[in-house]
């Protein structure tokens, strides 16, 4: 029986991150282990990616499960009259974006790390939370958002 109770014990004494929600600790917004986690995934995507689009990662509310399954990408959200398409995010496809945008073959266009938020331990479905932009299907305060005539 005291097996039984150690590791419950174990669990409980690990940390206030562990205990403080009822999701889990990986859906915890008070995790301990964000920040390190959070420092480490914007230090390896800053190799690959330009600051600005890496500090996407600083937007919205953090926790571990968030960090560790978002993508280790940045997606381009194209918006046009006959459509929307996504494809990853380059320096060479956003200058694409960027010059349809200027002829108006685009209505406007995104850059995301992910297209629909990250719901932590408490937090609304993507869709429920303020900044959901239904016509584009994008959580707006995560994104950038590009349209004709101002710089993004």
């Amino acid at each position: 029986m005291r097996l039984l109770a150690l590791p419950v014990v174990a669990l409980l004494a690990a940390g206030p991150g562990y205990a403080a929600c009822d999701c889990g600790p990986d859906f915890c917004a008070d995790d301990p282990r964000i920040a390190g986690s959070l420092a480490a995934k914007k230090q390896r995507m800053s190799q690959e990616y330009p600051a600005r689009l890496v500090s996407l990662l600083d937007r919205g509310t953090q926790c571990v499960a968030r960090i560790e399954r978002s993508p280790d990408i940045f997606t381009l959200v194209l918006v046009a009259p006959e459509g929307n398409r996504t494809l990853p995010w380059s320096g060479g496809d956003e200058n694409r974006a960027q010059a349809k945008l200027n002829s108006g073959e685009l209505s406007r266009y995104w850059i995301v790390h992910g297209r629909r938020a990250f719901s932590c331990c408490g937090e609304p479905r993507h869709d429920e939370m303020s900044d959901y932009d239904a016509t584009d299907d994008v959580n707006a305060s995560r994104a950038i958002r590009c349209v004709r005539g101002v710089p993004c």
